[in-house]
């Protein structure tokens, strides 16, 4: 009885093992990323490998002296953007989500607030990095205006930007998503 009851923790052991030494999942790894730097995830969101690592590059190609990239990713949710930026306004401890950077006229620029841009301005003015990481965008196929917001870091809390729709430079379509990009500066 006790070799049996042994031999069945052995091979309990093992296959425990086994599994850890299974390769993690972008998914997983994603999550992993994120508890590592301390971010907060909206949940549901999904984790933009390929998009993130373009990121990274181009930090490179924009600050060629830099040793290593910060910390960054970057998620897209079906939520509202309204939704997704009153989770990290909250997260953050920030009131609220002011409507525009200039706050009523505000001396002072609120930690959470509205963006907005035109999609294919925004393509033509990140085109030379693009062709310095050998990408190209189509851009007869990019028009349309966005709408983000911009959340301040906090305690060691990275910068949010959200942006929804937003060009998938890697793919090169516009995404009906809402873009989270989070880096600790």
């Amino acid at each position: 009885m006790k070799k049996l009851a042994m031999l069945a923790l052995v091979l309990l052991l093992a296959g425990c093992r086994e599994k850890a030494l299974e390769p993690m999942t972008a998914s997983e790894s994603a999550d992993l990323q994120a508890k590592v730097y301390g971010f907060q995830v909206f949940p549901g969101a999904t984790f933009l490998e390929d998009q993130t690592e373009l990121l990274r590059r181009a930090h490179f190609v924009m600050q060629p002296d830099a040793v290593e990239a910060p910390p960054m990713a970057m998620y897209a949710t079906s939520a509202p953007l309204e939704e997704v930026a009153r989770f990290y306004a909250e997260k953050y401890g920030y009131e609220r989500v002011a409507a525009d950077e200039v706050n009523d006229f505000s001396s002072v620029k609120p930690p959470a607030y509205y963006t907005a841009g035109d999609l294919a301005a925004d393509a033509m003015a990140v085109e030379p990095i693009l062709n310095q990481l050998d990408r190209k965008l189509s851009h007869e196929s990019i028009s349309g205006k966005w709408r983000g917001a911009h959340i301040s870091p906090r305690d060691d809390l990275p910068r949010v930007t959200l942006q929804r729709p937003f060009v998938d430079m890697v793919n090169d379509r516009i995404v009906d998503e809402t873009l989270i990009l989070m880096v600790r500066e």
